[in-house]
């Protein structure tokens, strides 16, 4: 069945915001993020005013804000900009209408990039929710992917960030490390479980080409756990978390009290949010778009513009989406969430019958137990068991 993209339904408010700020101390060697190491205080203040611009010229768009989207500011590491340019984004957000109180607003911190000073500071211009990189408690494990701090300055930083006001903690974690073995993970998890915070992020680590981690593992002078080990990593990650009151509401997220990230959530959802900043990839509900990719396009390119002039083309590549593409996406995402992918607004956005279109390709997995069907809520999940080889099952929305 051929779908046609005059079957989408459009979306009117953007239910998130999302800020990109492309600046490390230094890159992991995993990362193939959009991030740079090596800027000079200058160029974060350019860039700084440039985002400033941007958003003074989009102001039109506030209006398309829902009421309390989230707001996010990730990275490269938001927290190695000075405080006065996080403060200078603020309050162009709030001036224009962007950010509006209450709402949830997570920034990304590294630990050794925020004292307890500038921890206070991100809680009283508005932020309530802070993400730490913290990926290890183990020293040779995190010289080991290129990360600035040790364990003890992770351990640190938690305990900082509840001292400054934030109620709402978030910890990223990786397994499949250079040198991890299973009793090094248990370790991390205890001691980070110990801290009391109460959302927690846990991803298998994937080398990617042209990260400087590739060239390594190909060399043979950094040897990863072998695939079996790894798998015992992740059965080790579930079991634990479970037994810690740690809810796995998405495939890699955890959380306790239904402390939720709400904005990742709107990923997952598959809802509409806007960007800011270099490589930003924002989304309307039909189209993507994604801002210039390095630093010094996105500089010049907003000092070029004069008054109101926002020349779109020059700044932003926008990718409109088939309805094929959007379904799959949809699809891709909201797998990924426990409750599973809403199958009846499916429907309603794409008008596809997702249960009749892919009956051949989902029978198998059915049968298997990978997936299953909750038909008073209209939802198709994947089961722990599904969520083993979520990638193979996502495959099946693909349509070539």
């Amino acid at each position: 069945m051929m779908m046609e993209n005059k079957n989408v339904q459009p979306w009117k408010q953007y239910q998130a915001l999302y800020l990109h700020i492309p600046f490390c101390v230094q890159k992991c060697l995993y990362c193939d993020f959009a991030s740079y190491a090596g800027f000079g205080e200058q160029a974060k203040r350019d860039y700084t005013d440039a985002v400033c611009k941007e958003i003074a010229l989009r102001a039109a768009e506030a209006a398309n804000m829902a009421a309390n989207a989230s707001i996010y500011f990730g990275g490269g590491t938001p927290s190695v900009l000075p405080t006065e340019c996080i403060a200078k984004l603020v309050n162009a957000l709030k001036q224009y209408g962007f950010w509006q109180q209450p709402c949830e607003a997570t920034i990304e911190v590294n630990p050794g990039t925020a004292d307890l000073a500038k921890l206070q500071t991100l809680r009283s211009l508005g932020f309530d929710r802070i993400s730490f990189g913290v990926q290890s408690l183990q020293d040779d494990e995190l010289r080991a992917i290129g990360r600035i701090h040790n364990a003890q300055q992770a351990l640190e930083a938690l305990a900082l960030a509840r001292k400054a006001g934030f109620a709402r903690i978030s910890a990223d974690l990786i397994y499949g490390l250079p040198s991890q073995t299973l009793t090094s993970l248990q370790d991390t998890l205890e001691r980070l479980a110990d801290t009391g915070i109460e959302h927690i992020s846990v991803y298998g680590l994937i080398v990617e080409d042209g990260t400087p981690l590739a060239s390594l593992v190909d060399k043979g002078r950094i040897t990863l756990p072998d695939d079996d080990t790894a798998a015992d990593m992740y059965e080790l990650v579930q079991s634990f978390l479970r037994e810690r009151g740690f809810e796995r509401y998405e495939i890699s997220n955890y959380a306790k009290n239904g402390q939720y990230s709400r904005h990742n959530t709107v990923y997952w959802e598959y809802h509409p949010y806007m960007a800011f900043g270099a490589a930003a990839c924002g989304f309307d509900g039909q189209r993507r778009r994604t801002g210039l990719s390095t630093v010094k396009e996105y500089i010049g390119q907003l000092q070029s513009f004069g008054g109101d002039d926002l020349r779109a083309s020059a700044l932003y590549n926008v990718e409109k989406l088939s309805c094929a593409e959007l379904l799959e996406e949809f699809m891709f995402m909201g797998l990924r969430r426990s409750e599973g992918a809403s199958l009846a607004e499916a429907r309603e956005r794409f008008g596809v019958d997702v249960l009749q279109r892919f009956a051949s390709e989902l029978a198998p997995l059915f049968e298997q137990k990978l997936i299953a069907y909750d038909a008073s809520t209209q939802r198709l999940r994947l089961t722990e068991r599904g969520m083993e080889v979520g990638n193979q099952i996502f495959e099946v929305f693909v349509i070539t």
